[in-house]
């Protein structure tokens, strides 16, 4: 990339993700020590701009999508159309309940829904019901000090329904986890470029913009923290920086769950 583009915030975004282990291409791994196989079913509730599913996809795998938002679900079709996904379905609901069987899933990806749900431990246990036993659950949601941290610019929207109704600390989210009789692989904590970038967006964007997620703009405040991150990045010892950050001020947290067999 040349210096002389301006860096986007999606790109940086998607840079950090690969670097903190996700959407592994090489070894076909969606998360840390989870590889999609193309004998796989694999299902995202909430599957949003498709990311993950698409990736999935592209492993060869059979792939259910779920999302209550049409615009998102046709795009994301369109996506995995174009792949080579073993099998796909595109699946409009708001997953109360999730349609579909009972022991669907060799992996469910549910990323940044819980906060959204009036009652998440329902929400759970339906994610769990079309796991396969033995199989594994991929969940992330909004991190507490993150989320504490972004409010001091963040719209009066961005706390209200349908947006984030209900705040994670670590410890709320491991209970919730544990509670529906999950067992823990993993907990990790990621994302600390979003953390800062949300509030500094919302700060400084024009009136009117920003009503919804934050945007990339051109004020100076935006453009600088965009350049800093990404020659943090490209040095060889600013994974130091991001590790750090992210144990600090994480945007979210990760579990990896498994269904009793």
């Amino acid at each position: 990339m040349s210096e002389r583009k301006r860096p986007s915030a999606a790109g940086i975004g998607q840079r950090d993700r690969v670097l903190e282990g996700w959407l592994n291409a090489e070894t076909g791994e969606i998360f840390r020590d989870i590889p999609v196989r193309p004998s796989d079913t694999v299902i995202d509730v909430g599957c949003g701009d498709g990311g993950f599913i698409n990736f999935c996809a592209n492993r060869g795998a059979e792939v259910l999508f779920i999302d209550q938002d049409a615009a998102k679900l046709a795009s994301t079709e369109a996506r995995v159309k174009t792949s080579v996904a073993r099998a796909y379905r595109a699946i409009l609901s708001d997953c109360d309940p999730i349609p579909l069987e009972d022991n669907t899933g060799d992996l469910v990806i549910c990323t940044e829904v819980l906060e959204h749900v009036p009652d998440p431990a329902k929400f759970l246990n339906e994610l769990i019901r079309v796991t396969k036993p033995g199989a594994r659950l991929l969940i992330s949601v909004p991190d507490s000090r993150s989320e504490q941290f972004v409010a001091a610019t963040a719209p009066p929207q961005y706390f209200q329904v349908p947006n984030h109704i209900r705040i994670f600390s670590a410890q709320d989210f491991e209970k919730l986890v544990l509670d529906s009789g999950l067992a823990i692989e993993s907990h990790e904590f990621r994302g600390c470029f979003w953390s800062i970038f949300w509030p500094l967006s919302w700060m400084t964007c024009e009136p009117g913009e920003g009503q919804g997620l934050p945007v990339d703009n051109e004020h100076p405040i935006v453009q600088h923290w965009l350049s800093l991150w990404r020659h943090v990045q490209r040095h060889p010892d600013g994974h130091k920086i991001r590790d750090a950050l992210n144990q600090l001020l994480p945007k979210s947290q990760t579990i990896v769950a498994r269904k009793p067999g």
